[in-house]
């Protein structure tokens, strides 16, 4: 029988398994896209209540900006030992390059660099695991990394420390998860040579853990040949960032301020204390010696089943990580899938334990380096993930599996619950938003002030107000000589001084009435006092000594 016309075209044979494949395609697609918008909204909004931008953040934010001008090496400038010069710097230098110069990037930035750590976290949690194993081991690490404590949510969200670099470390153990040389090894080496040039304590977090989990993996297997993937990773990252930064200090690089000091010695056996005081409160083990947040004590209570789980991960971990290096090779084959699981396990366990180092060699006295620990608890949030989903497949089937994944469900949606109530109270005021719009209005838009006054303004006012940051010398009022630019300064006739009403206010007033003499007006702005005189200022660039 001959078919007709009307019959229509006989389709090609695949014709509908490739509209399927297409469309699964498409759908997955745009479920990505549809969860890592919400993720980054989330995070967005979470930094943006943990606490109002300050001077710090916004000064890399102007770091970013010269660099997206084309001012690659900052030639002029001086910054802090961490200058984030390769790692949050260069995502501010293709933010503000794409979207200009906004306050909302005290916010997006962190949020950005927080949601791409913690997707990171969620691909490493499924390694050799799929299915429920793995949707276990990511909603782990998303229970404890986006629903933090507002402690640590501060911090890893708000403030933003060191994370990128934690994110180049997270990137770099992935990649080598195989222990082999190949393009694993090239993009780890080129990560970390990358970061160190603006972070140096990426080698704690990643160069350090690398080159001792290579020589623990010869132990484990051996074979001196089996950690040689890590630990020539760990020696290229060093050599290469080294040659990188004496080639960047040839073309004229930015100069390096005062390096950080290390604590004393009982500082530091004070810090090993605070370790498990100041980590038990940023997991939520215990509350009130760090910000609650106004979330109430019975949600912030429920935070403490995720740090049991943390711990119990943690020593599980460990001691696998014991007694592979004891008992050799026949100990290290995971029996589900034949990879060796361990190997990235131990680069996690040990950047756990080496990022805790630098608190305790670095804090201060009251408080002070508390954001070092925060670094700790994102490899062990990300390792409690992985042991979570490698544990899940182990359990009984039947009512044990569904008890514990409703219990899962429940302390999950008790940690959305505090986030939501967190998120529920007023953003926290920004006094210098306030201050930038009266000095607009009052036509002084090139001034300069103390450094808590200065780069927050400019970022405040998108740019529309500049005030460069100045402190009291033995001379007078001089350049702020860190986190500074000297093009700021050379040639300009700055129309005004502001700086903060605290307990320095009186020696500003006295240093600037001794350096330009008395001002012709003063204004009370909220709680800023901002001084005008009937002549221009001027500040050198390079002060004498």
């Amino acid at each position: 029988m001959i078919a007709s016309d009307a019959d229509g075209p006989t389709p090609e044979p695949g014709t509908g398994w490739a509209t399927r494949a297409r469309l699964r395609l498409l759908a997955t697609a745009t479920a990505i896209v549809a969860a890592s918008t919400g993720l980054v909204s989330l995070l967005y909004a979470t930094s943006i209540h943990t606490g109002a931008g300050d001077s710090d953040k916004a000064t890399t934010i102007l770091v970013g900006q010269a660099i997206g001008d084309g001012h690659l090496l900052l030639h002029g400038w001086i910054l802090s030992p961490g200058s984030y010069w390769t790692s949050d710097a260069a995502f501010y230098a293709l933010a503000v390059k794409l979207g200009g110069l906004r306050p909302g990037l005290l916010y997006a930035e962190p949020a950005f660099v927080a949601a791409v750590t913690i997707s990171v976290g969620v691909l490493i949690s499924f390694e050799g695991r799929r299915g429920s194993a793995g949707f276990a081991g990511a909603v782990a690490v998303v229970a404890l990394l986006v629903f933090a404590t507002p402690a640590m949510a501060f911090w890893f969200v708000g403030k933003g420390f060191h994370v990128a670099t934690a994110l180049y470390s997270l990137v770099a153990f992935g990649a080598l998860r195989r222990g082999r040389l190949g393009w694993g090894w090239v993009l780890a080496v080129v990560l970390l040579a990358f970061g160190m040039l603006g972070d140096l304590m990426i080698v704690a977090y990643g160069v350090a853990p690398l080159l001792v989990a290579g020589l623990v993996t010869m132990l484990r297997e051996r074979r001196w040949q089996s950690g040689i993937a890590q630990v020539t990773a760990a020696v290229a990252s060093v050599g290469i960032g080294e040659l990188a930064l004496r080639l960047a200090n040839a073309l004229g690089r930015f100069k390096p301020g005062a390096t950080l000091r290390l604590a004393n010695l009982d500082q530091m056996l004070t810090n090993l204390k605070h370790v498990f005081a100041y980590g038990a409160d940023l997991v939520g083990l215990t509350n009130g010696r760090l910000a609650t947040g106004g979330v109430p004590l019975a949600l912030l209570g429920v935070h403490a089943v995720g740090a049991l789980c943390m711990v119990v991960c943690i020593l599980a971990v460990l001691v696998s990580f014991v007694a592979g290096v004891i008992r050799g090779r026949s100990q290290n084959q995971a029996p589900a899938s034949g990879r060796e699981l361990w190997r990235l396990d131990d680069m996690l366990l040990i950047a756990t334990f080496g990022s805790a180092a630098m608190f305790v060699i670095l804090a201060g006295p009251n408080g002070r380096g508390v954001h070092f620990l925060v670094l700790p608890v994102v490899f062990a949030s990300v390792l409690t993930g992985r042991m979570v989903a490698r544990l899940w497949p182990e359990l009984p089937a039947g009512w044990a599996v569904r008890s514990l994944a409703i219990a899962g469900i429940a302390v999950s949606l008790s940690f959305g619950a505090g986030l939501g109530y967190a998120l529920s109270g007023p953003e926290p005021t920004q006094p210098a938003s306030s201050l930038a719009t009266w000095l607009e209005a009052h036509n002084l838009r090139n001034g300069i002030g103390g450094y808590w006054s200065a780069a927050i303004t400019t970022v405040e006012s998108s740019g529309a107000v500049t005030v460069r940051p100045v402190s009291i010398g033995l001379n007078g009022m001089q350049r702020t000589m860190s986190q500074s630019s000297a093009s700021w300064y050379a040639g300009q006739r700055f129309q005004f001084f502001v700086y903060g009403t605290s307990k320095s206010s009186k020696r500003y007033f006295m240093s600037a009435t001794r350096t330009w003499g008395t001002p012709a007006h003063i204004y009370e702005v909220g709680r800023y006092r901002v001084l005008v005189w009937d002549h221009p200022l001027r500040v050198a660039p390079f002060p004498r000594a």
